[in-house]
């Protein structure tokens, strides 16, 4: 089964908020988090559960190694729902 991945709207302009924002002080850096974001998604499309869960259920969390971002997803059917996306060291909101 071949997963495909589906942003909310929220976490999709999180997302680029912070490609923006990385953007603007070092380009390379910012394509280098979207490399580790792309590789990282890819990597969860072949093993879902790979994330730990979080205390919402059905929702687990993904560190992006290197990058000091992490995103929550909801796994549905054939889809990996990223729901929310944020900086490791701000603290989440339920």
């Amino acid at each position: 089964m071949t997963l495909t991945v589906v942003w909310s709207v929220q976490a999709r302009n999180q997302f680029i908020a912070t490609l923006t924002y990385i953007a603007k002080e070092d380009p390379l850096s910012a394509e280098m988090v979207l490399q580790r974001v792309n590789k990282s998604l890819t990597l969860l499309c072949d093993s879902p559960e790979m994330g730990v869960s979080a205390p919402t259920a059905g929702v687990r969390t993904y560190a992006v190694p290197k990058t000091g971002h992490s995103f929550d997803y909801r796994l549905m059917r054939d889809q990996i729902r990223v729901q929310r996306w944020y900086r490791q060291r701000q603290k989440p909101v339920a």
